[in-house]
């Protein structure tokens, strides 16, 4: 097996915060590029976008589980000199249990394939085997040979029910659910202008993708410098302190000020910005400044001195107003004169898939490419 870096618990350590980073990316680019296509995530078939989302987070999850932190005692050295016994030959992913698990995590796949991506058939399986066998590759490399070992048990039977977990979904969504009472609602969704104010669910998802981001990128960040040898061991808790608050100020400052919606990349990813209060104008890059010194600053400092109950009281108290305020306006915008708003508010773009209206052309007169027949008493006009 093909173990990069050597499968020693340094490679470990980066596999283990790289994952939820790699996944955290995956949910943020899927996200942009449903508010980039269609606008907000609204109605029923936004419910089916988000159980997309998920799907494909629990793909992963599926993937990489149980996902090890410690390469001591994984692999037993003696674990093919063992003779086993009948009651024992059996393959370990071929217990009912595993069987059932990998046909189940595919036929939402299969299910929204239809119902939500409108795919044919044959569209459906080619997507249902490439995830399956991706899946079957992933668990049986130890994580493509990060692992000294396949620490989760898979085979080619497993991925050969994830094809069958497609089919069955793609079945249900084309054959059972017409027979709902009253028909099933419109699946795919329709593309709308993104002029209102954002939900507070889209803010705080916002808010959570670039927690994800910050934390699990800079946990990577220190673990690919010890993997290369760049830090000191000794130097452990001081890098493990200041990368944090570095990737931070970049993350949290130095982006969003370059950037017009004036947003860090979680929620430029779900397209809100920070406008003036009343304009429809970028906040001004001092008044962002103070925001980020009154809300993230603090919040920030006190998750990487593991103080995380405060940070959540300092996150309590900045939407404490918001609960009580019509316009939900949390405490720290109030102070600091800024509104979070849309991207669209300030650069009035439009959805990509939006059908604009454009006005015919106009008509010309009846008659008028029609030649006069010669000789006759028009023939001389």
């Amino acid at each position: 097996m093909v173990q990069p870096f050597g499968g020693g618990q340094p490679a470990v350590d980066v596999a283990v915060v790289a994952v939820p980073l790699l996944v955290t990316v995956g949910v943020a680019l899927a996200l942009g590029g449903q508010h980039r296509r269609y606008g907000t995530v609204h109605g029923w078939s936004g419910q089916l976008t988000m159980a997309a989302v998920l799907t494909g987070t629990g793909l992963a999850a599926y993937a990489v589980w149980p996902l090890p932190a410690f390469v001591d005692g994984l692999c037993s050295p003696f674990a093919e000199t063992v003779p086993s016994t009948t009651a024992e030959s059996t393959h370990p992913a071929h217990a009912p249990r595993s069987l059932l698990l990998g046909c189940a995590v595919l036929v939402p796949v299969g299910f929204l394939g239809r119902y939500r991506f409108r795919l044919g058939l044959w569209s459906t399986l080619a997507l249902g085997a490439a995830l399956s066998a991706a899946v079957y590759a992933v668990r049986a490399t130890g994580l493509l040979g990060v692992y000294p070992c396949a620490y989760a048990p898979s085979s080619p039977l497993v991925a050969g029910t994830g094809v069958v977990g497609a089919l069955v979904g793609w079945s249900a969504a084309r054959w059972l659910l017409p027979l709902w009472p009253g028909g099933p609602a419109r699946g795919w969704p329709s593309a709308v202008a993104d002029r209102a104010a954002p939900a507070p669910s889209r803010r705080m998802l916002a808010a959570l993708l670039d927690l994800g981001l910050w934390w699990y990128g800079a946990a990577t960040l220190t673990a690919l410098a010890r993997l290369f040898g760049l830090v000191d061991p000794r130097d452990g808790e001081a890098v493990a302190t200041a990368v944090p608050l570095g990737l931070a100020f970049v993350l949290g400052l130095l982006l969003p000020l370059a950037r017009r919606d004036r947003c860090a990349p979680g929620c430029a990813a779900l397209r809100l910005a920070l406008a003036e209060r009343g304009r429809p104008s970028p906040a001004a890059r001092w008044r962002v400044v103070a925001r980020t010194l009154l809300l993230q600053t603090p919040v920030v400092v006190l998750l990487t001195l593991d103080h995380w109950w405060i940070a959540l009281m300092v996150v309590a108290v900045h939407g404490s107003t918001a609960l009580v305020r019509r316009d939900r306006v949390g405490l720290v915008d109030l102070v600091c004169g800024v509104r979070v708003r849309t991207r669209s508010t300030l650069d009035g773009g439009l959805p990509d898939r939006l059908v604009r209206y454009s006005p015919p052309e106009e008509a010309p007169p009846v008659g008028a490419d029609v030649m006069p027949t010669p000789g006759s008493p028009a023939g001389g006009r």
